[in-house]
């Protein structure tokens, strides 16, 4: 008997967001995983081709072609990725790539919707911040929401790379929300798309384990031995900007993080319990392979350094495998 599996267009799928949601909706049986590329022929499309995952190359900005790409899938996954241009920054979200995307999928006819999405800080500080980068996203979720076409459309938001810490950060003065997108990322939006309609126009916040930059500095140093100092920003306006307009957008975010005292995501405390419970529905779907546990940061730590006296705890209680 042939069993019809459901088509899941990931959009953006070699990037990391992207990836980690393909790579794990490829461990479901009954996806059919087709994964949207600028460069179909690039090494991580080809990784994703070796794992199964039918790889098309589109211009996300043609919508005519992206209908026609993404034709017959039964649920998508849209991140953003933000157009870095003076007409999209000036206002024009509606020709922001994720925003092309999402009006081809309603198009289409694709039922169910998983958009990457953040909080509008135009909207939350009463037009005092104004971050295109964030309130392009904003837009897009909006949106998204009011489309009669999509049965059901369901924001995440993500928190903070744990990858970040390979590249520079900045300061923030307050508790911070971490999520390893190559572990856990994928397994989330994985878990929406099992139940589509508990989550439907429900913003779910992407977060792994929950601490301070401060206390993940003092993490660091206890489970690799390896010396490290705290220095932050405590000032906006600290923030190295270098005349350009896309830095000076990050020091505005920092600015609308700080305002709002760490709580990012706009929809409330931020809390890790959902995402467990959609680490957890993932791993059943994939016949528990994987992780059922969400990452922590000195787990996270601990892998990457390979620390032979490194110990992973548990900093939160939602981080914690519940049997």
């Amino acid at each position: 008997m042939t069993i019809n599996r459901r088509v899941m267009t990931v959009v953006g799928a070699t990037g990391k967001q992207g990836g980690s949601v393909a790579r794990s909706l490829l461990q479901n049986a009954d996806f059919e995983v087709r994964c949207l590329t600028r460069d179909a022929g690039s090494s991580k499309a080809e990784a994703l081709r070796s794992l199964g995952a039918e790889v098309v190359q589109v211009d996300g900005f043609n919508e005519a072609e992206t209908q026609k790409a993404i034709a017959g899938s039964w649920g998508i996954f849209i991140n953003n990725g933000y157009t870095n241009s003076p007409t999209v920054r000036d206002g024009r979200y509606d020709l922001d790539f994720g925003n092309c995307i999402l009006r081809s999928a309603a198009a289409a006819g694709i039922q169910h919707v998983v958009f990457s999405s953040q909080p509008s800080a135009e909207s939350l500080t009463n037009g005092a911040i104004r971050t295109p980068i964030l309130d392009v996203k904003a837009y897009g979720d909006s949106w998204g929401r009011a489309n009669p076409a999509f049965t059901t459309f369901t924001p995440i938001m993500s928190s903070w790379y744990l990858e970040d810490f390979l590249m520079p950060s900045f300061y923030q003065g307050f508790e911070v929300p971490w999520i390893c997108v190559d572990e856990d990322f994928g397994d989330l939006v994985h878990g929406i798309f099992l139940n589509p309609l508990r989550w439907n126009r429900r913003t779910v916040q992407a977060v792994g384990d929950i601490v301070s930059f401060e206390d993940i500095v003092n993490t660091f140093i206890r489970v690799t031995e390896k010396k490290a100092r705290f220095i932050g920003y405590e000032d906006p306006a600290q923030f190295p900007a270098f005349d350009k307009p896309e830095l000076k957008e990050s020091s505005d975010v920092f600015a609308f993080y700080q305002l709002r005292h760490g709580e990012i995501f706009g929809n409330g405390i931020t809390e890790c319990r959902t995402a467990l419970e959609l680490k957890q529905a993932a791993f059943k779907a994939k016949g528990s392979k994987g992780r059922k546990r969400l990452t922590t940061c000195a787990e996270w730590f601990t892998e990457l350094y390979n620390s032979p006296t490194g110990k992973p705890c548990t900093l939160d209680a939602c981080s914690m495998d519940t049997k």
